[in-house]
């Protein structure tokens, strides 16, 4: 993803976010609900797009080791 389409989908979440917070503080709006939750499908879409391909291709995620005794519930004897 180049910059320009970046710059385009970080704009178009910004608007997204802009209406979903004005749908939020109206509560008199018609439709409000089904808007609102379309909103909350393109913002997930338009994150996934922006951050999930970044991420993926730059970050390694670290493996942590467990204290295999931690959390382990021992059996009554």
């Amino acid at each position: 993803m180049n910059s320009r389409e970046r710059a385009r989908l970080r704009t178009r979440l910004r608007q997204v976010n802009i209406e979903f917070s004005a749908l939020i503080r109206d509560r008199a709006s018609e439709g409000r609900l089904v808007r609102i939750a379309a909103l909350k499908n393109e913002r997930q879409a338009i994150m996934s797009l922006l951050f999930d391909r970044e991420h993926s291709e730059q970050r390694v995620v670290p493996l942590r080791k467990q204290n295999p005794t931690v959390g382990v519930l021992h059996a009554a004897e």
